[in-house]
């Protein structure tokens, strides 16, 4: 339980950390990049996390293409973890939040 409080709870720092750097060295408000953000934390971590997709199929086909030998293909596997749901929950709450604080642009 302590260690999925802590992966909680680092995930949001990262991210709410990224946004606020990020919008101190553009000189815009916090919520303009905190989507962003969250959506490339989110696309990130799924990326890496998977097995069985795009890049294991390239490198397969690579490794094939040079040795001739051929390589068994794995089937797409994902196992979302805390900081995948972190990061999803984030991105969810900060587009509303984008939405909400430039409704009258809409």
């Amino acid at each position: 339980m302590k260690r999925r409080l802590i992966t909680i709870v680092l995930t949001l720092l990262v991210l709410i950390g990224l946004s606020f750097g990020i919008a101190y060295f553009t000189h815009t408000t916090f919520i303009d990049y905190s989507f962003l953000i969250g959506l490339a934390a989110t696309v990130s971590i799924w990326f890496f996390n998977s097995k069985g997709g795009f890049g294991s199929r390239r490198l397969n086909g690579n490794i094939q293409g040079s040795t001739g030998i051929r390589m068994e293909n794995k089937s797409f596997e994902f196992a979302p973890n805390y900081a995948f749901f972190t990061s999803l929950v984030y991105t969810i709450i900060t587009i509303a939040a984008v939405f909400y604080n430039y409704r009258s642009y809409f």
